[in-house]
């Protein structure tokens, strides 16, 4: 299953699972990392890891196309603030 978990939606990421798939990952400047990944039937997502200057990293998604996270939350919603527990 294709897996991502989120610490706060849109700011951090816990951990992604992907099966299938190559993955680039290239260092853009010294505080910005890039990430893709291609899935075997093409489906492709990208987003950046960047850290401000004092070294606080965020994700910011960048494109997604014929992927599908089987499994998608977060452990907080930026929205409500709820807390989410694994199923």
């Amino acid at each position: 299953m294709n897996r991502i978990l989120w610490n706060e939606r849109g700011k951090d990421i816990d951990e992604i699972i992907v099966h299938n798939a190559t993955i680039h990952v290239e260092q853009m400047h010294d505080r910005c990392w890039w990430i893709g990944i291609t899935l075997a039937d093409g489906g492709y997502w990208a987003g950046n890891f960047h850290c401000d200057s004092r070294g606080h990293m965020q994700f910011t998604e960048q494109e997604i196309d014929g992927f599908d996270w089987e499994d998608d939350r977060s452990h907080i919603q930026s929205e409500n603030r709820d807390f989410h527990t694994e199923a």
